[in-house]
């Protein structure tokens, strides 16, 4: 089974729906681009995404490597506790922390 994943922008935010996998993460990280060149400050909102897997915690150094790159502000809102048990297993949580709101 085919698990979807979306992402829209609500004025400077991103939101991701859906169930973030593997299969999906590199068309996700292609989308965000168009969002993230609309704006000098990034939140990206997981509030609504329903399952994750530890894509998402890649997803989430690349965006923040985007961010860095383009001189860029940029938030993390909702982590799901999958992805906050991932970063904890890989001892990557604390370099998160300064992004989570």
């Amino acid at each position: 089974m085919t698990k979807h994943a979306a992402i829209t922008m609500d004025n400077h935010r991103v939101i991701l729906t859906g169930a973030l996998c593997f299969s999906n993460v590199m068309l996700i990280y292609k989308k965000s681009l168009l969002y993230f060149k609309q704006t000098p400050e990034l939140e990206i909102d997981f509030s609504q995404l329903k399952s994750c897997d530890s894509s998402g915690l890649a997803l989430i150094f690349e965006w923040l490597r985007w961010a860095k790159r383009h001189q860029r502000a940029i938030r993390f809102t909702a982590l799901p506790s999958e992805l906050q048990s991932i970063a904890y297993a890989a001892r990557v949580n604390q370099v998160l922390q300064p992004f989570l709101s």
